[in-house]
């Protein structure tokens, strides 16, 4: 490296010209006048006591007076290590920026299709991170060791997880040894899916990140990122439809025993409908919005109706019990309030999280 580029790299350290240029004069020379200095390096001598005196301030250098002003260079050691601390973040900059531009922007777009593949995954473990109510996904056991940590974490944070394990797309059902996985702590529930599954994490009813089967060429791999309220129900739809109310339970988190917390309207309402029907009181305590205003709402009360299409039994849900209403009518004490599900068009509240405190 020549001059001139060392005295750039020390002014980018934060030295301004005429210090880089005094500091690597008082290097070379060891020990010396004020006025060599300046002539060696070329810094005015009006200018190279005021120049030396701010590299002493600095650490640099330290001067001294023997006849005139005199200075000398510290051990470099300091120096060399705010260089290589510098070059360090040069570094993690430039990493930094490469990983940016290699990723893809969708701020401000509710919907974003990603390349390469792994930028998918990545966006899925921000979600599976930020996750406050709800996180529904579709994995394969790969996938599922993957974002382990996540999905962990937002247990422990309260979040109800539901998770549909599925083959790889090459694989078949034989794949998968379900007693070999130990779901404590990472799913609020579990489900068996037979059949390869596209991924899928749908987190707090809004942010979606899908990506199809594997295709036949790495090339023709992308995923699908979803960032809106109403788009991410027709996920929602599918995942119910398609990869859970179908497959049977593998493991659950939930004993039987109250308090009992759903996400799910209907899910909620399938458990107490026959408790309910039998005429028993039922206590529900709901966190939601309210339709109109929007603004959050909790209520406690009793349930004292419900309109919806129940379970066939054994048989599973009927279909229109996805399509047709899901509604409860709450008696706080002070008002009766209608609660609906997700997307709530008639009732007073849209209800995110259900608890069942207590069946007298």
């Amino acid at each position: 490296m020549d001059t001139d580029q060392l005295r750039a790299t020390l002014e980018r350290t934060g030295l301004t010209q005429y210090e880089a240029e005094a500091y690597i004069a008082t290097v070379e020379l060891g020990s010396a006048p004020a006025t060599e200095i300046a002539d060696a390096c070329g810094v005015p001598q009006a200018r190279i006591y005021d120049v030396l005196r701010n590299l002493e301030s600095e650490g640099y250098i330290e001067t001294y007076q023997q006849g005139s002003l005199h200075a000398r260079a510290h051990d470099p050691a300091a120096v060399v290590d705010d260089l290589q601390a510098y070059a360090e973040t040069v570094t993690s900059a430039a990493t930094e920026i490469r990983e940016r531009w290699e990723r893809p922007t969708v701020e401000n777009h509710r919907v974003s299709v990603l390349k390469p593949l792994s930028s998918i995954f990545d966006r899925a473990r921000e979600a599976l991170e930020d996750a406050e109510n709800e996180l529904q996904a579709t994995l394969t056991p790969a996938q599922f060791e993957l974002f382990r940590p996540a999905l962990s974490a937002a247990v422990d944070r309260g979040v109800v997880v539901k998770l549909t394990l599925t083959p790889e797309a090459s694989g078949g059902a034989d794949d998968i040894d379900i007693d070999s996985f130990d779901f404590a702590g990472v799913a609020t529930e579990v489900r068996h899916r037979t059949l390869p599954t596209p991924f899928l994490v749908l987190a707090d009813r809004t942010h979606v990140c899908f990506a199809p089967e594997a295709p036949l060429h790495p090339n023709h791999e992308y995923g699908v990122l979803v960032n809106d309220y109403s788009l991410s129900r027709i996920f929602d739809a599918h995942f119910q439809t398609a990869f859970w109310e179908t497959w049977e339970p593998v493991y659950s988190a939930r004993d039987g025993t109250l308090p009992a917390t759903y996400t799910n309207i209907r899910e909620c309402i399938d458990d107490i409908y026959d408790e309910f029907q039998a005429g028993r009181d039922v206590t529900l305590t709901v966190f939601g919005q309210s339709r109109t205003g929007r603004e959050k709402r909790e209520l406690t009360g009793r349930v004292v109706d419900v309109n919806y299409v129940a379970s066939d039994g054994d048989a599973g849900p009927l279909l229109s019990s996805f399509v047709e209403a899901a509604t409860l009518e709450l008696d706080t004490g002070e008002e009766v309030v209608s609660v609906g599900g997700w997307g709530a068009l008639v009732e007073d509240i849209e209800g995110q999280r259900f608890i069942v405190e207590r069946i007298e």
